[in-house]
């Protein structure tokens, strides 16, 4: 028995796009990202004072150079990876990717591939203003355009969406950092 497709989306993928994804996904993880930063300078900060109170001199020539070492760390490597990721021939080369939804599952096609998904599968859904993001972990998403349906419509599939995936839908007004 054939299963009925209830959404049928056509969603190009470009440098323009995945730039606006690599915002989104930096805006919802930036306070995590910050606070986490935050606490580990406190600790290297403290460790360098409790060291040069005790008069430790050698072991506080390691904090300074790993404190430099990890704020290097952090400003330097999102940049080297977000170069990387760009310069990939799935970035640079635009791709067109159709997703047809089912009830228990979709699947995604290119043109070489295809691929089949449940939802139970999905680790988050998020909504925004232009897209649906599906993310299988927390750094890999399918990007979906809401101006993309060619077979029912970006409304009908938001409520769809988001009875299927509960707990684990976001909805998020104009900017990343406004959720819902």
């Amino acid at each position: 028995m054939k299963k009925k497709l209830l959404f049928k989306n056509c969603t190009q993928y470009s440098k323009k796009l995945y730039d606006e994804f690599t915002r989104f996904h930096n805006d919802k993880n930036s306070l995590s990202y910050d606070a986490f930063t935050i606490f580990i300078l406190i600790l290297f900060i403290y460790c360098l004072i409790t060291t040069l109170k005790s008069k430790l001199f050698a072991l506080s020539v390691v904090f300074v150079v790993a404190l430099l070492l990890f704020i290097g760390y952090r400003i330097f490597n999102p940049i080297f990876l977000y170069k990387k990721e760009v310069t990939k021939k799935s970035i640079t080369k635009e791709k067109i990717f159709k997703y047809y939804f089912y009830d228990n599952y979709f699947k995604i096609r290119d043109n070489l591939d295809f691929d089949k998904i449940s939802y139970f599968r999905l680790y988050k859904v998020y909504e925004t203003k232009k897209y649906f993001y599906l993310y299988l972990t927390k750094k890999y998403s399918f990007i979906i355009d809401k101006s993309g349906f060619t077979q029912g419509s970006a409304e009908s599939f938001s409520t769809f969406i988001k009875d299927k995936m509960k707990f684990k839908y976001s909805k998020y007004e104009n900017n990343a950092s406004t959720k819902k």
